[in-house]
């Protein structure tokens, strides 16, 4: 009979000797290495502030202007207050911007560093859309009602505004803005006794009822291809839909409206004449309600 003793069991490799890793030394500094250490960097960060913010190195040497339209480059050099010579990291962006927004043409800057020697200014000039007399001058307004550049003459191109202060002048600034380019000099001017009430006179003595100033866009083509197709003297454009045009300023047939409805109609609130409404016309001239302001 055969025990465990005459069998054994196997046992196992033993496992591999690890291999002993070595540790890397940093070597021990003397505190008289760590102060020239200290000292060099101060060296080169003092060096580094003088090269930036005192010497010629990075200093401006040219003025960059862009955008300008009718703002010549001089004078917004010279706003901008900037000499040859100053160190490119001492230019103030936001105080070179106040300076150049001092221009009354001017709407936005925006003023960066060029490296190692250049500043750029560019500029977006307001968008002249009206004039407005004020007392014997006139005052160029733009899109959002800032009147600015006062001149003894009423600028060239530009229709002049006849409407009070408040809603009205607001809308017809709006309208005027909505005129393209190439038809505003034909427009002589822009009236309003009402918000919804703006009436356009062009410099041929065509009289344009425009009405409110929404879809002026729309409106704008239709007037543009009108006056270069009719010799019409009146057209209504109140309602672009169904735009109508006559030779002279007759009672205006109310513009359709989707459900007709009896009464008087008032232009001067700004809503539409109901059907069957007349509005009362003096010989030779457009309806009272919607008259330009003496």
């Amino acid at each position: 009979m055969s025990s465990l003793l005459d069998h054994p069991v196997p046992t196992l490799p033993p496992p591999p000797k690890r291999s002993r890793q070595r540790r890397l030394r940093l070597p021990k500094w003397s505190r008289q290495a760590y102060r020239i250490i200290g000292a060099a960097v101060a060296i080169l960060l003092a060096i580094g502030m003088w090269l930036f913010y005192f010497s010629s190195v990075f200093a401006l040497d040219s003025l960059v202007v862009e955008g300008v339209r009718t703002v010549s480059p001089a004078e917004v050099g010279a706003k901008a207050d900037l000499g040859a010579g100053t160190p490119l990291a001492r230019v103030n962006a936001a105080d070179v911007s106040a300076r150049v927004m001092g221009i009354p043409a001017v709407a936005s800057v925006q003023v960066t560093r060029r490296w190692p020697n250049t500043v750029v200014i560019r500029v977006a000039e307001r968008d002249a859309v009206a004039a407005l007399a004020e007392g014997d001058r006139f005052a160029t307004v733009d899109s959002s009602g800032f009147s600015y550049l006062m001149s003894k003459k009423q600028p060239k191109g530009l229709p002049l505004l006849n409407a009070v202060e408040g809603e009205p002048r607001t809308a017809a600034i709006d309208v005027a803005a909505a005129l393209p380019a190439n038809l505003r000099p034909k427009i002589a001017t822009v009236s309003a006794l009402a918000p919804r009430s703006v009436l356009l006179e062009t410099k041929n003595g065509v009289t344009v009822m425009w009405g409110p100033p929404e879809e002026s866009v729309i409106k704008a083509e239709i007037l543009a291809a009108l006056l270069s197709k009719t010799d019409d003297k009146w057209i209504d454009l109140r309602l672009p839909s169904t735009p109508t045009s006559a030779q002279s300023s007759p009672k205006p047939a109310p513009p359709p409206t989707a459900e007709p409805t009896t009464g008087t109609g008032d232009l001067t609130d700004g809503s539409e004449p109901s059907a069957g409404t007349e509005v009362p016309v003096l010989p030779g001239v457009i309806p009272s309600t919607i008259a330009p302001i003496p």
